[in-house]
């Protein structure tokens, strides 16, 4: 089983790239596995992976390079024995550092190859995110052997070339590519190239474990709020889920920008509308908060009424009861006005997430 591990702090374009990727692989005939780990209670980009006719289940409230190693070493040994993937993809919270996480499967009784690991950079946003958590940004990346500078299309020539001399200053032995995930198919099969050559193909006895052991959660300084919504009374349509949702998560984080405007992160929400998951998410940045919408098909469900509304916010330097209080209040206005009856669910019900391809 070969193990991809593809990192990136939030908002990097993890979720986007591993889709392809993954896409890319069955075309080749090979048998693959995806487990994603969100750092909230409630998972999204598990629900935005679960592909048609596919099961899905959720590693969240945790980071795997930390609190939850025993969930992910049980999980990824039950998958070596019952499924038995070619490739093993591995998507981390983007608050993990993914040496970390690779020598904890090095320790695993399971037989693996590893692909270089890789750390994805939003390189509109770098410079924002360096300035709110520079430690973490800088370990993250010292720990990388592939960087792909995402996002190049909405960035500057002069953006671009500030962001590759600092990367190549912290980690000069680090690959280092243009992306665009999410417009440029050719970018992502370079990074796949790269990550099936042969010749990038290691055992675990060829790395050497770190001595020193750290909590990337802690360092972040990221405060997590997630959760979930029953919503009834009203017919939703795909387009007016996601206004609701885009009208949510602006007012949300105009409240956030007034306790720290230079926060980054992001907030996420998902509603599933029949066939459709509608995935609306705000990856902050000071001078761009744009808000980015994707319908995503799925198996058909009929709602007859009744939504889940699902949510994770994810940000920086922000006190745990001013984001709690700001989400939550944000949610109950906009429900209200649009006459849904609504209630927080108590308890969550996650579960492991491993997407079987």
């Amino acid at each position: 089983m070969r193990v991809m591990i593809i990192s990136g702090f939030l908002g990097s374009g993890k979720t986007t790239s591993v889709l392809k990727i993954a896409k890319m692989l069955t075309d080749a005939g090979k048998k693959v596995a995806i487990i994603v780990n969100e750092v909230g209670e409630i998972g999204i980009d598990g629900e935005t992976l679960d592909i048609a006719g596919i099961p899905s289940k959720q590693i969240t409230n945790g980071c795997i390079c930390c609190s939850l190693k025993l969930s992910l070493g049980v999980t990824i040994s039950e998958l070596a024995d019952v499924y038995n993937p070619d490739v093993l993809i591995l998507e981390p919270t983007g608050l993990s550092f993914p040496q970390q996480i690779r020598d904890e499967l090095c320790e695993l009784n399971v037989m693996m190859t590893f692909s270089p690991i890789t750390a994805l950079v939003d390189t509109s946003r770098f410079s924002t995110e360096m300035s709110q958590i520079p430690k973490f940004i800088t370990q993250q990346l010292i720990e990388a052997e592939i960087i792909g500078l995402n996002k190049v299309d909405l960035a500057d020539a002069a953006k671009i070339a500030d962001v590759e001399s600092f990367l190549t200053e912290i980690n000069p032995n680090a690959l280092q590519i243009h992306m665009s995930a999410a417009t440029d198919e050719s970018s992502v099969s370079r990074l796949y190239d790269l990550l099936m050559s042969a010749e990038n193909e290691k055992c675990a006895s060829d790395y050497e474990k770190s001595e020193t052991t750290l909590n990337s959660i802690e360092i972040s300084n990221v405060t997590t709020y997630s959760g979930l919504y029953d919503l009834s009374g009203k017919d939703l349509s795909k387009e007016s889920a996601g206004k609701l949702l885009e009208n949510i998560i602006s007012a949300a984080g105009m409240d956030l920008s007034k306790i720290n405007y230079y926060f980054v992160g992001h907030v996420k929400m998902a509603v599933k509308v029949g066939d459709t998951l509608v995935k609306v998410s705000q990856v902050s940045a000071s001078d761009d908060r744009q808000i980015e919408a994707e319908y995503i098909a799925q198996e058909p469900e009929d709602n007859n009424g009744k939504y889940e509304l699902r949510f994770l916010s994810a940000v920086t330097n922000i006190p745990k009861d001013r984001l709690t209080v700001i989400i939550d209040q944000s949610i109950s206005v906009f429900l209200k006005a649009k006459g849904f009856e609504f209630e927080k669910r108590k308890s969550a019900d996650g579960k492991k997430n491993l997407i079987e391809l």
